[in-house]
């Protein structure tokens, strides 16, 4: 079980089979809020209490589920202000197929869950998307923090390039067959750092004869490492 802190009100938490094997616990346990799953979370919660000084307490949480691989979830365990909020998250979501669960006696707080399975469909509609990502940065260590808490997700192919004349670094991003759940959470993330901007995929050249690639392929990967 690894854990993350994002920032002050939110954490992420990858669980892969051997942590839900070694409790006997299935994923979808996880949306429906067993005994099992309950045990887990907390546990959780103490490990990010421990290592994070993460408390909930009485607040209001919002738990997003997104599948990594076939081994492997990411939870997403966000800290709400406003309990009305949660409401009017999921009242505007797009997925047809994202399901929300209210468990109030599982931690003696109002908690969603919201879980995007790969293999659900609804109205014949694909939940799957391909994305291209360019994001600019003013620092290498920016892309570093950033790079540390996406690198979880499954990335097609990623690029670091840096622009000399403004001094400034470009990070693309391919991902195909991507949840439109992940992708929010990615763009989320990518945002709190540096800035989109929008390019086609055929930009990539014009940066690799322009721009002074930094990292040719796994940047996101290998950047996370510095």
């Amino acid at each position: 079980m690894k854990i993350e802190k994002i920032n002050s009100n939110q954490i992420k938490c990858v669980l892969n089979k051997s942590d839900l094997t070694s409790r006997q616990i299935k994923v979808s346990e996880l949306a429906y809020g067993t005994d099992k799953a309950q045990a887990l979370f907390k546990d959780m919660m103490s490990q990010a209490s421990d290592e994070f000084g993460f408390e909930a307490n009485d607040v209001p949480l919002m738990i997003e589920a997104v599948p990594l691989s076939a081994d492997s979830i990411m939870l997403i365990i966000t800290k709400v202000d406003n309990p009305d909020d949660i409401d009017e998250k999921f009242t505007n979501l797009p997925i047809p197929t994202t399901r929300t669960f209210k468990k109030k006696e599982a931690l003696e707080s109002d908690t969603e869950i919201e879980t995007d399975s790969t293999e659900d469909k609804s109205d014949g509609k694909d939940e799957l998307i391909d994305m291209f990502y360019v994001y600019t940065f003013n620092s290498m260590d920016d892309i570093s923090k950033v790079t540390a808490q996406i690198n979880d997700f499954k990335f097609t192919k990623s690029m670091l390039f840096k622009d000399r004349e403004k001094g400034i670094f470009y990070l693309t991003i391919v991902a195909d067959n991507i949840s439109r759940l992940a992708n929010r959470i990615i763009r989320g993330t990518l945002s709190e750092y540096g800035e989109s901007v929008h390019y086609r995929t055929s930009a990539l050249s014009y940066f690799q004869e322009h721009f002074d690639t930094i990292v040719k392929d796994n940047a996101v990967n290998i950047m996370s490492q510095l």
